[in-house]
């Protein structure tokens, strides 16, 4: 006697299976390379005029000379001068920035960055304001466009780069978002073919210390020794630099301020949209120490999964991918235009979906995450730490999917077997 129970339960995989397809189906008709290249360009250019319209009345008005690249620009000026220590006392920067932008113009009272910073400023402190501002802001998006370009050598992938809500933020401010973004990128396309480039660029993200935890960890972890002894030469050579070139005084004023910071990590007493898993909590009401507490058990999760990862035969795409948005999940200090980190991860993904197959959802579960962050319109929540796990799990599926033998890859294109294998 047939057991009608059993009957359903044997069905039920290829019904999985036909929706899944169904999936895919509809994505592969509307993820095609035409539609990113309208619907990008589209997103692009409204980008584009939305931050043309703010940097041109912000430039009639005046208020563009206190952007985040005030800044920027005076630590250059600063670092160029007969005495560059002036960086790093709190009284004589803010000092030199009323002398430069007018009392109170740029409301920035201390410089929170370490010295080796000080070698991207200083050319810029060469040159006119708005000179070098504009200089700023074509140098970093062409990196950060250049290290998305080298992950995946496509005009789509271009085109989706500049679509992030993180894009004109960066623009819009003149903050280093680019200029994180493209060397973690660029570090991490070299990693296997040119340990010593990646070294060095590794070297040169030291200026954003917060972001730098993993990359030493999945180096060891892969016993990548050549790319980790460049890696830590790199660094000890450019510290040493920025020590003798804008004063060894530079160093011990940066750890101590470290130890000065408010709930929401700010030196300057003001608050801070952080978008980490302690900002989140932060903002939801969440005790400090139970903020702390949660973002450090996050972070070690996080970074042994990192390790564990690089440590196993698994593609390189998705190893880049784990790592970079590791980098984000694992700090406390984020902002509004450091995700732009966040392409990079993504870019990987795409790379390894492009070479072996998407997963059914994947792209859909992209764009959602691209969407959100339109939030940022209204007075909302942190949007990063909601996508990093989002992104995490993506990537793990992936993993799982590879393990379980679901892909199989041809020369010119690779076909997904089904999941209900695993």
């Amino acid at each position: 006697m047939n057991n009608p129970d059993r009957n359903r339960r044997s069905e039920r995989p290829s019904s999985i299976s036909l929706a899944r397809d169904k999936l895919l189906e509809i994505e592969d008709r509307i993820f095609t390379q035409h539609n990113l290249h309208v619907y990008g360009f589209g997103v692009a250019w409204a980008w584009t005029l939305f931050t043309g319209w703010l940097l041109l009345g912000g430039w009639i008005k005046g208020v563009l000379r206190s952007i985040d690249f005030c800044w920027i620009w005076a630590s250059g000026t600063l670092a160029a001068s007969s005495n560059p220590a002036l960086i790093y006392d709190p009284a004589a920067f803010t000092a030199a920035l009323d002398a430069l932008f007018g009392p109170g113009e740029c409301k920035f009272l201390h410089f929170s960055y370490p010295p080796t910073v000080l070698f991207f400023n200083y050319p810029f402190g060469l040159l006119p304001y708005m000179t070098a501002f504009a200089v700023w802001i074509v140098a970093t998006i062409v990196l950060y466009l250049g290290a998305v370009y080298a992950i995946i050598p496509r005009p789509a992938a271009l085109i989706a780069a500049l679509t992030p809500m993180a894009v004109p933020v960066n623009v819009l401010f003149g903050h280093n978002g680019f200029l994180t973004a493209g060397l973690i990128g660029l570090s991490l396309v070299f990693v296997e073919r040119r340990p010593w480039l990646c070294g060095i660029l590794f070297g040169l993200l030291t200026y954003k210390p917060q972001f730098g935890v993993l990359f030493p960890l999945a180096l060891l972890a892969s016993r990548n020794w050549r790319t980790l002894c460049w890696a830590t030469a790199s660094s000890v050579a450019l510290s040493a630099a920025a020590a003798a070139a804008f004063g060894y005084q530079g160093w011990p004023s940066f750890i101590d301020l470290l130890g000065h910071r408010n709930s929401t990590l700010s030196p300057d007493g003001v608050g801070l949209e952080l978008q980490s898993i302690y900002g989140l909590l932060h903002w939801a009401g969440v005790s400090t120490w139970l903020s702390w507490t949660v973002h450090l058990a996050v972070a070690i999760v996080v970074g042994i999964a990192v390790c564990a990862v690089w440590a196993e035969p698994i593609p390189h795409s998705l190893k880049a991918a784990i790592l970079s948005i590791g980098a984000l999940t694992v700090t406390p200090y984020v902002l509004r235009y450091d995700l732009c980190i966040l392409s990079i991860p993504v870019a990987f993904l795409v790379k390894d979906g492009l070479a072996r197959g998407f997963l059914a959802g994947e792209r859909t579960v992209i764009l959602i995450c691209l969407a959100a962050f339109l939030l940022w319109l209204a007075p909302m929540m942190p949007v990063g730490p909601v996508v990093y796990p989002v992104i995490l799990l993506l990537i793990a599926r992936r993993i799982v999917a590879a393990r379980c033998g679901l892909f199989t890859a041809s020369p010119d294109e690779a076909v997904l077997v089904t999941v209900a294998r695993c």
